[in-house]
């Protein structure tokens, strides 16, 4: 992998492709770069420069202890993009990434050219507060075992649910903690109302978001859903998610 370092904090990541347009992937919380391969090794051979990285405190890049919050993490984006001369990339977030982005396009509207999230958190803090802050205080076996449940469905592999579990789990504390203070205080649907650009929103099969959010959202917001997937739709429904990714792409000429 390679890098980029802003204020001492080394930010790893992956490229892949050439052409006149870029993608920008982020992973979801707890997540690395990997996550968004499948992504990557699709659009990469179809003309454009893909660039998949590791968020500060997951996977290669480093781990302070920092603030973990979405304007942290969308200064690191600017970064990045500034960096490896990304202009106006399509972006692509996965969960707590999706709405991170969307939190940025609320603050600079003309960042990105598009916008994919990938069964992201879109809904009313009540709600998203409702489910998640009971899991989150819990064990740590019994956190494994709520996120199992939640994020993985009948028709992913079990080994699949073992090994992210896994990777989720090695995660440390001090970022977690941090990032889930940024999830429950995070108005995502505000943030995906106010985003204008071209966007889809693709669903998993029991999605973390709900009919009366979606129908708030904008004309310019697309919406697909996949079938046989819990939340990592992105590797588990690889095909589906890359056809409607296309198709999107397609009729908004991009």
């Amino acid at each position: 992998m390679k890098h980029v370092t802003r204020d001492g904090v080394k930010l790893a990541y992956v490229e892949a492709g050439i052409g006149p347009k870029s993608m920008l992937l982020v992973h979801g919380m707890q997540c690395d770069h990997t996550h968004m391969l499948p992504l990557l090794e699709h659009f990469a051979p179809l003309g454009y420069r893909v660039v998949a990285l590791d968020v500060r405190g997951h996977g290669q890049s480093d781990k302070p202890h920092s603030d973990y919050s979405n304007q942290e993490f969308n200064d690191d984006l600017i970064f990045l993009c500034g960096e490896l001369g990304l202009k106006r990339p399509i972006a692509m977030g996965h969960s707590f990434a999706g709405g991170n982005l969307v939190h940025l396009i609320a603050h600079r509207p003309d960042f990105f050219r598009a916008v994919v999230i990938l069964d992201s958190g879109v809904r009313s803090l009540a709600k998203k507060s409702g489910e998640l802050s009971a899991g989150y205080n819990r064990s740590r076996a019994e956190q494994r075992q709520f996120l199992g449940d939640r994020l993985f469905g009948r028709d992913d592999p079990p080994d699949y649910k073992s090994a992210v579990l896994d990777a989720m789990f090695s995660v440390p504390d001090h970022v977690v903690e941090k990032m889930r203070a940024t999830v429950l205080s995070s108005d995502v649907a505000i943030a995906a109302q106010k985003t204008r650009i071209p966007a889809l929103f693709l669903l998993a099969d029991r999605p973390f978001t709900d009919p009366e959010t979606l129908a708030t959202l904008g004309d310019n917001w697309r919406i697909g859903q996949v079938v046989g997937a819990g939340h990592f739709i992105q590797t588990i429904a690889a095909p589906q998610v890359n056809a409607m990714i296309e198709r999107f792409l397609e009729l908004e000429g991009l």
